[in-house]
């Protein structure tokens, strides 16, 4: 082969050897780097009607769910619901029912958030609403922070008992709801008398109409105003009207002239009858008595005392 082929076809070969090595990978960096990045994948949006979820643990229902529909997505693991039910149970019995217009179901704590006309009711009658509440599984707690209406059982006197306040918490293992802020009470007894009721904390039971107020505590009865820690309304367990009321802790009554104190009041609401137990004492005008016992009768019009000690100031 001529000499001059030679040199022709050694440089052909230089030329596609830096045309592979260096010129080619050049090209494909410049390609990669102007391709666009890809976009994250979606995740699908699901839709389903007709919801119906129970939770068990420990081998019984901790609740169960309804709702007209659901959206999510199942890889987040939470669900908006419309139209909700709740149903939370202790043991199989259902003790607590909360309905709503929307709720939030987070699928792996299973913490609930129902919203928008909710209503919390107890088995025996107790009826909560508020406009929000949450559940949170891991304690089995109900709550809402803000304002609530609630009436109570009602009762063989007709009406319960009727409260507003702040900060609602049921507590579902134990079947019982708290009220934790501005609490105020009313409560029509079978003579048309209207009992008010104001305290900073007012306690209920699922298993029974007796109730509880704590902390400041006022009690309006006819022309008396009782004032103590706590009061405890007790129902009649026969006929289930509201039989008596116990405050404790140190009491004082005002009113019909008299300032009475001691340690407890026991108010029989059948009898029209107040009861003082526990150095009672009862000032009206300068007259003081002091016994082992007081007895208001007829609401406070009469007096009567139980071994008395009285001091009564002397006229001029």
């Amino acid at each position: 082969m001529p000499r001059w082929k030679n040199y022709l076809f050694f440089s052909l070969l230089l030329v596609l050897f830096v045309e592979i090595l260096i010129i080619f990978p050049n090209q494909l960096e410049k390609k990669e780097a102007e391709k666009p990045p890809e976009l994250p994948a979606v995740t699908p949006l699901q839709k389903m009607g007709g919801i119906h979820l129970v939770e068990s643990q420990k081998g019984s229902r901790d609740w169960e769910l309804f709702a007209e529909n659901a959206t999510g997505t199942p890889e987040q693991g939470s669900w908006n619901l419309k139209k909700v039910k709740v149903q939370y149970y202790n043991k199989d019995h259902m003790d607590f029912t909360v309905v709503g217009d929307t709720g939030v179901i987070e699928g792996k704590t299973k913490d609930m958030q129902i919203s928008g006309n909710v209503v919390t009711e107890s088995a025996n009658g107790y009826v909560f609403q508020t406009e929000t509440v949450l559940y949170e599984s891991a304690a089995r707690r109900i709550s809402s922070p803000g304002k609530i209406k609630m009436t109570g059982p009602k009762d063989a006197e007709g009406s319960g008992l009727s409260l507003t306040g702040e900060k609602m918490t049921v507590l579902v293992d134990e079947n019982q709801m708290r009220i934790d802020q501005k609490v105020f009470a009313q409560k029509q007894l079978k003579d048309n008398k209207i009992l008010m009721i104001k305290s900073e904390e007012a306690q209920f039971s699922g298993k029974s109409n007796e109730a509880n107020f704590y902390k400041n505590v006022q009690i309006k009865y006819g022309d008396l105003i009782i004032y103590g820690p706590a009061a405890n309304f007790v129902y009649n367990p026969g006929s289930q009207f509201l039989d008596s009321i116990q405050v404790k802790g140190g009491i004082k009554v005002t009113g019909q002239d008299k300032v009475a104190t001691s340690e407890n009041l026991n108010i029989d609401l059948t009898k029209n009858l107040f009861r003082f137990i526990g150095r009672p004492k009862v000032v009206q005008n300068e007259d003081e008595l002091t016994g082992e016992e007081i007895i208001f009768l007829d609401g406070g019009k009469q007096v009567k005392v139980q071994k008395v000690r009285a001091r009564v100031e002397s006229q001029k």
